[in-house]
């Protein structure tokens, strides 16, 4: 059977078509314009930033900032475009912009186009400089020695749970949490059913609190009964929401200890965390708080 050839449009049609098609091409203009002007206010900043400070390394990429302006976008969307989609466009504007002020070089534990490298993109866009490694701790190892501004990997899986290889990294290494990737994954496309799905941004430098942080920390206590009750009712007394907590034995010279890794709500300098951190920092507890840092917006 012959395929059957469309009907051509009228004439009416084609003239709302033409219409509508110029109107875009003007939009489009508009938008190329904007954007272009977006980009020059990003190198006036980086400007005034080298400006303000000159004895010490100006400081381009700002998680908290970046965290607000995205959280600005969705709330503001009437659509048709959904907010997430509405984020990602202004988050791949953003890329594009931070480029021109300092392109950013981000570790990550290897293969190249692995959920890692996915990860790195959806957190910094397409216009950041991606640099697969052998391992987390050769990521770690990369931003630690000056090679990269940050590293990015893999702290949870959504079917083992905590990846425990990056804990003993976070021990080790004097790195700061500055963000977290979440990525949600099609069962369907992940055949061994071990993909991670919330990754870390580690660097050097302190986040500010954007609004809406998580503050993560590393706590050792001698092991003995009623220690995770009396964790947990530091936490309670002030009214702080755990997101995560991992525990497990480790030995250090003949004695055992409880080593908690705890997410929570809230950043360092709100007043709670704050005495919170001052408590658990008492007494012959080890505490190490990894950072502070805004919650994954997209």
């Amino acid at each position: 059977m012959a395929d059957q050839i469309p009907d051509a449009p009228s004439a009416s049609d084609e003239t709302e078509l033409r219409a509508l098609r110029d109107q875009i091409d003007a939009i489009d203009q508009q938008l190329q314009t904007l954007i272009n002007q977006r980009a020059s206010c990003a190198q006036q900043v980086a400007e005034v930033k080298q400006r303000f400070n000159q004895a010490l390394p100006a400081v381009f990429y700002r998680p908290e900032r970046e965290a607000q302006v995205l959280r600005r976008v969705m709330e503001r969307n009437t659509g048709p475009l959904p907010d997430q989609a509405m984020a990602r466009l202004f988050r791949e504007v953003m890329s594009v912009c931070l480029a021109l002020e300092q392109p950013l070089s981000v570790a990550y534990p290897g293969p190249e186009g692995g959920y890692a490298e996915q990860a790195v993109r959806k957190h910094f866009g397409l216009s950041v400089r991606g640099a697969a490694m052998t391992d987390a701790e050769q990521a770690l190892k990369a931003v630690e020695q000056g090679h990269c501004h940050y590293a990015v990997t893999p702290i949870e899986s959504a079917h083992e749970g905590l990846v425990s290889h990056t804990l003993d990294l976070f021990r080790r290494y004097d790195l700061r949490i500055c963000g977290e990737v979440e990525l949600l994954l099609d069962p369907a496309d992940d055949k061994t059913l071990a993909a991670d799905t919330r990754y870390l941004v580690l660097g050097k430098q302190y986040v500010e609190p954007s609004g809406h942080d998580k503050t993560s920390i590393l706590l050792s206590v001698k092991d003995q009964p009623g220690v995770l009750h009396d964790v947990l009712g530091a936490f309670r007394q002030r009214d702080i929401s755990l997101t995560r907590l991992e525990s497990r034995t480790v030995h250090q010279g003949g004695d055992a200890y409880s080593l908690f890794y705890i997410d929570f709500e809230g950043h360092q300098e709100d007043a709670p965390v704050m005495d919170l951190l001052s408590e658990l920092d008492r007494g012959p507890d080890t505490l190490k708080v990894l950072g502070s840092y805004p919650r994954a917006v997209l």
